[in-house]
């Protein structure tokens, strides 16, 4: 099963599962900033979630991390235009300030999580 959706906690992201090859959609996914307008992508869509935790002094960033008014969609995300999350490994951030999702998307050796992106049942 493949990402279709994500909620963060700090350093818990839960990722909702499903089909990624079939159609799947959420209330307002088409509107930015997707963090005040997109809704959870819809129940049917659904075929299961895992909980990933990341330790204590990594970043975990989504797209709307250091930003006033986010660009992204959750249509961007679908399309793979951005990931939904990138996880920054302390050895990465501890020497500077920088701690926003723009100043990480770049970077080759950080972990990125798409929509559509297999992590099994």
């Amino acid at each position: 099963m493949q990402i279709i959706d994500f909620t963060k906690k700090g350093n818990v992201v839960r990722f909702y599962l499903g089909d990624a090859e079939q159609e799947y959609w959420g209330d307002d996914w088409d509107d930015a900033p997707y963090d005040c307008n997109a809704g959870e992508v819809y129940e049917e869509y659904i075929k299961g979630y895992r909980d990933m935790t990341f330790p204590f002094d990594y970043l975990v960033l989504e797209p709307c991390d250091g930003e006033w008014n986010c660009p992204y969609t959750k249509m961007d995300m679908q399309k793979r235009l951005i990931p939904c999350i990138i996880v920054v490994p302390k050895e990465k951030w501890k020497d500077t300030y920088r701690d926003a999702f723009r100043d990480w998307v770049g970077a080759d050796d950080v972990k990125k999580f798409y929509f559509g992106d297999e992590l099994g049942d």
